[in-house]
């Protein structure tokens, strides 16, 4: 799949997006069901990390896609790290159109 939903440091002008600007893709304004929540444990406390659920209320964030995604799941697995989980939702458009993809949500501590 090469869509890849962002909510936090990899959106356009923000710190993290030059990472995601290196590979090139398009940007849509898009929004997942969820909470986010602030990270108080480990190297990326104090950074978003969503929590995905569909009765929860919209998420904003911006669908990123590009066929390049694919040769680029290990670098953003890495930079996203061990309290990170790469995993399929759906996601809204701005058009109502839903599709699936891929984000990082919180990984449940072990």
């Amino acid at each position: 799949m090469n869509r890849l939903f962002v909510y936090g440091t990899l959106c356009p002008n923000r710190e993290n997006a030059h990472i995601l600007g290196e590979i090139g893709g398009d940007w849509q304004s898009a929004a997942v069901h969820g909470t986010v929540h602030i990270l108080d444990w480990g190297p990326d406390q104090g950074l978003p990390a969503i929590v995905l659920n569909p009765n929860d209320p919209l998420v904003e964030g911006y669908l990123f896609s590009t066929e390049k995604l694919e040769q680029n799941w290990q670098m953003l697995d890495e930079f996203e790290g061990m309290q990170y989980q790469r995993v399929q939702t759906q996601v809204q458009l701005a058009t109502g159109e839903t599709i699936t993809a891929w984000t990082y949500v919180m990984k449940e501590q072990e």
